[in-house]
């Protein structure tokens, strides 16, 4: 049933719906990191244009929530691996305190610091908004220059 679907689908279809399902795909399971990705771009261009604190605090905030992605989807399984490996039966009873450290206790860090930046970044761009606001002169008179 399978191979006489996939031979209907060559003869009458070609091959342009598996480049379609491998885009789908690829944007489903990685749409975070290429949220950050663009989000790291954009504010790295007016970052660099632009270099104020509260640019710079934009770009470090995408590019610690790429980080936390790529951490809690890629690096913390191969540092299972790894910790998996290296302690063994001999020293084995470091081996769950690392798996802690690993796994939820560098990625609550992560997430943290990226929340922590995130926050400090809306409040620099409060503080940036309510500077550029002309502040009204008042005489000693108490009327409006």
């Amino acid at each position: 049933m399978y191979e006489a679907f996939n031979n209907w689908s060559y003869e009458n279809l070609g091959q342009w719906h598996y480049a379609i399902g491998y885009l789908i795909v690829l944007l489903s399971h990685n749409w975070p990191i290429m949220a950050a990705l663009a989000a790291s771009f954009w504010f790295g261009v007016k970052a660099y244009l632009w270099p104020t604190r509260c640019n710079v605090s934009w770009l470090l905030t995408a590019l610690l929530f790429g980080l936390v992605y790529e951490y809690d989807k890629h690096i913390a399984t191969e540092l299972h691996a790894a910790v998996d490996f290296l302690f063994g039966a001999e020293i084995s009873f470091w081996n769950e305190p690392f798996h802690r450290l690993v796994g939820p206790v560098i990625t609550t860090l992560l997430l943290a610091s990226a929340i922590g930046m995130l926050v400090q970044s809306i409040r620099l761009s409060i503080l940036a908004r309510r500077a550029r606001r002309p502040v009204a002169v008042v005489s000693s008179h108490g009327r409006q220059v």
